[in-house]
């Protein structure tokens, strides 16, 4: 608890020497998404739209603490991961959107997918059968009970994607570094 509330106050000056407020910032005003795209429609974001991501968010891989701030504002929530070992604890930035970040360190190194996430990641949507993904994806790297993994283009380090499922809908989507 006491990282996650250092991380959010590093965050919070980074982004006050940077000359903004703290606060999380409005992307309606400049009719933009939280990732900098132009809003779907071309006009301006309404406060009622959740952020997307990219279609292929893999380049956020690798991004520092102030780059995702400065990307998509203050997280909804701030907690710690706990690994098996000390050197894979992460702190997670959480989305209501249903995005959440993993940090090791001051870089992200994973993304999670969530409901009520409404975007698309590859052309998949949260809620698609696996046969879709097996049309779209073609054959995983690795199968497992409930999910299937596969590697996606190099982008200077091994990505991987994993897509769980329960009764054959995709529910939850991880995209991370192989190598981290």
């Amino acid at each position: 608890m006491k990282l996650a509330a250092v991380l959010l106050l590093f965050a919070t000056e980074a982004l006050v020497a940077q000359g903004g407020s703290g606060a999380t910032p409005d992307p309606a005003a400049t009719g933009q998404t939280a990732t900098g795209q132009a809003a779907p429609g071309g006009g301006a974001k309404t406060a009622s739209e959740p952020a997307l991501l990219a279609d292929d968010p893999a380049p956020l891989l690798g991004c520092t603490v102030a780059d995702t701030i400065s990307r998509f504002g203050a997280p909804d929530s701030v907690y710690a991961v706990r690994g098996p070992e000390s050197w894979q604890d992460d702190v997670a930035f959480a989305y209501d959107s249903g995005f959440t970040f993993f940090l090791y360190g001051d870089r992200l190194w994973q993304l999670r997918l969530t409901p009520p996430y409404a975007g698309s990641i590859y052309g998949l949507f949260l809620g698609d059968a696996s046969d879709k993904v097996l049309s779209s994806l073609g054959q995983p790297y690795e199968r497992q009970a409930d999910a299937l993994v596969y590697r996606m283009p190099y982008k200077g380090y091994p990505v991987e994607l994993k897509l769980v499922f329960d009764q054959d809908r995709l529910v939850d989507v991880y995209l991370y570094r192989a190598d981290f």
